[in-house]
């Protein structure tokens, strides 16, 4: 996903790099290695997230009362949301 990303690509630009020895070998080897492994941390994660998220699913969906406090929840926030924004002047400075 963040292969184009230019942010992604700036970060990966100045960290892999201290990481490198040129005196271990190949250059190219090297980077090839510390981007696999943080493809699999990053999949590892993001797959963690998943089923996790699957199994508060299953239990969130079960409760009607949850769900109807919950767009209680979301309406106050927004509301407050609104009132701080409406309340919040620009500072001229």
């Amino acid at each position: 996903m963040n292969v184009l990303n230019p942010k992604t690509i700036l970060f990966f630009t100045a960290f892999l790099p201290q990481f490198i020895d040129v005196e271990r070998g190949s250059v190219a080897a090297q980077i090839l290695f510390f981007g696999a492994i943080i493809v699999g941390l990053g999949t590892l994660s993001d797959l963690i997230y998943a089923l996790l998220a699957g199994g508060v699913e299953k239990w969130l969906r079960g409760d009607l009362r949850l769900l109807r406090s919950q767009r209680y929840f979301a309406g106050c926030v927004y509301i407050g949301l609104g009132i701080v924004a409406a309340l919040t002047g620009v500072s001229k400075g």
